[in-house]
């Protein structure tokens, strides 16, 4: 029993530091595009939690559809290690390459930039769970006020360029 608690202890730990790295990630490139900072949010953790854990658990990625929030889902393979907070954010923002911002609107192919980024979000929540059996992991973001709102003129008052 008392192996079990300190295991569990040490996954909430790990947990936090992950969540502080990526949304510690997260406002540094917001930053550069004129977004507010993010705050993590206690009930989107939780959510976000469970819903990694049932994607690590089916092995595919499927979205939550919870009402009125962003999401972004990864599946990142490892040698065994945690990812960082640091690699996940870099890996969903360099989707700012199939980004046009001449002309803003969804797409698919940056659809996790976007909403990394959506400048009217303001709170997050981060899970993260090991796939059984596999070297990688599941890693899901809520993000709140939903992003990716693809109504006329949404995308360019959300997603400015860099530096902007």
């Amino acid at each position: 029993m008392h192996s079990v608690l300190v295991l569990h202890l040490i996954y909430i730990v790990v947990c936090a530091e992950f969540r502080d790295e990526m949304v510690k990630s997260h406002n540094t490139l917001r930053n550069h595009h004129g977004s507010k900072q993010l705050r993590i949010s206690e009930d989107l953790n939780r959510d976000t939690q469970m819903w990694a854990n049932i994607i690590a658990d089916k092995g595919y990625v499927q979205f939550s559809e919870f009402p009125g929030r962003g999401e972004n889902v990864i599946f990142v393979e490892t040698n065994g290690q945690r990812p960082s907070g640091d690699t996940v954010t870099e890996l969903w923002y360099k989707e700012i390459e199939n980004y046009d911002h001449l002309h803003p609107k969804w797409n698919k192919d940056s659809m996790n930039f976007t909403q990394m980024i959506w400048k009217s979000s303001n709170e997050m929540g981060i899970g993260i769970s090991k796939v059984k059996g596999q070297n990688k992991y599941v890693i899901v973001a809520h993000y709140k006020p939903s992003g990716n709102i693809n109504t006329p003129g949404e995308f360019r008052k959300n997603v400015l360029p860099p530096n902007s």
